[in-house]
């Protein structure tokens, strides 16, 4: 069977290593009576028994770490495609599973196997299906090489990623499960923040369905136009005659900031807008210029308040969702931020933890052995949002 990794954090690692059940390296045993019970697959052990015993060993673990960090003065998530996949209950779409969608699509004679034979793509990057690496070199082609066919094909190939991420969560009850009780919290503490690198409306969806209020950067009046400055609003609730000038600060409310952009932003002229068909969506589309994209407004503002709150003092934890960390902007940030801030905490969820998918999550993977501030679970969002503590001091209405 595959080697799978279950857990890592600085005391324990959890892992199928050579078919046996491991816990920091050395084979699980259990002593049941008068037998020894090894954790290794042979004929009375098979996959699914091991693959059980090792999740359960997980959540109990991780299970008692996250009462602590869900309670601590800020919370923040960082999401990204991983949070969207479950065919049967999301409908998001991985980076491969776009190269798929993409790979039939030609213009004028001029198909996608001809793009990557005039980009001389190795056969490494196709075996990879890394549509960033072939965007890129694309964008960098027509630069220098203004034929039609090539960039037809790119102004296809992102027309219909745009139209893969806008979809409809199927289910939206594992999504607003999540927001539910990571927004169960304290009123004196600080919003639930959530940082999305996806287009999608996913968590808009959910929230709605919750009755929540989303403070997204756009304006409460129509048309929804962006600003910065309504990150900085909030909603209170004021009593017909007040006695008091403390705030009361309303229920049901999170913050939503999507790092590369939505489905439904539109800029006219010089606002950018909420509409629900735009003519040209606003999206960093996946290439390597996506660095020097973040820098424009709205993205700017948006990943310069990711910057802010991973170092802002008081104690955070920063759970990160189907993220691998492969923006290197983004990581750069939050190294920076757990060098600088030691009360900061990172939370990822990463089924079946891959130490190789790129250098940064190897990186992070690597240092989660050595520091307490990184703990690494290895599974599915679903099944993570399940066993997700909420808050200790409230419930899901809010209440003391």
């Amino acid at each position: 069977m595959k080697d799978k990794i279950f857990l890592s954090t600085k005391n324990k690692v959890i892992e199928i290593k050579e078919d046996e059940l491991r816990i920091n390296n050395v084979l699980l045993k259990d002593k049941q009576g008068e037998q020894t019970i090894e954790y290794k697959l042979s004929d009375d052990m098979n996959e699914e028994n091991l693959t059980n015993k090792a999740l359960e060993l997980a959540q109990n673990s991780y299970i008692k770490f996250l009462e602590k960090l869900v309670s601590a003065e800020k919370l923040l998530v960082l999401t990204g495609a991983g949070s969207s996949k479950d065919d049967e209950l999301f409908g998001g779409k991985l980076m491969w599973e776009l190269w798929d969608a993409v790979s039939s699509l030609n213009y004028q004679n001029f198909s996608f196997e001809m793009m990557l034979n005039t980009l001389n793509i190795s056969d490494d990057i196709k075996a990879k299906k890394d549509l960033e690496t072939i965007l890129s070199k694309a964008k960098l082609y027509l630069e220098f090489n203004a034929t039609a066919g090539m960039e037809s094909l790119v102004e296809s190939i992102e027309r219909n990623i745009l139209t893969l991420c806008n979809f409809s969560l199927k289910d939206k009850s594992i999504h607003l499960e999540f927001i539910k009780k990571l927004t169960s919290r304290k009123t004196k503490q600080s919003r639930l923040k959530i940082f999305t690198t996806n287009y999608d409306r996913a968590f808009e969806e959910a929230g709605a369905e919750g009755g929540y209020v989303i403070i997204d950067g756009f304006s409460f009046t129509q048309p929804r136009k962006f600003s910065g400055k309504y990150f900085d609003y909030d909603i209170v609730i004021r009593e017909n005659s007040r006695t008091s000038s403390t705030e009361n600060f309303a229920n049901n409310v999170f913050h939503l900031y999507k790092l590369h952009g939505s489905v439904n932003w539109e800029k006219q002229r010089n606002d950018i807008i909420q509409v629900d068909k735009p003519s040209k969506a606003m999206m960093i589309y996946p290439n390597s210029n996506k660095y020097e994209s973040s820098y424009e407004q709205p993205y700017f503002e948006m990943m310069s308040r990711f910057q802010s709150e991973l170092r802002k003092g008081g104690t955070t934890t920063l759970i990160v969702v189907g993220f691998s960390f492969a923006d290197k902007h983004i990581f750069t940030m939050t190294i920076e931020a757990l060098n600088q801030n030691p009360s900061l905490n990172i939370v990822m969820i990463e089924p079946f933890i891959n130490p190789d998918v790129n250098e940064n999550f190897k990186k992070l993977f690597e240092l989660s052995k050595r520091s307490s501030q990184v703990l690494i679970i290895g599974e599915f969002f679903k099944d993570f949002v399940t066993n997700l503590p909420s808050s200790q001091y409230l419930d899901f209405n809010g209440d003391k």
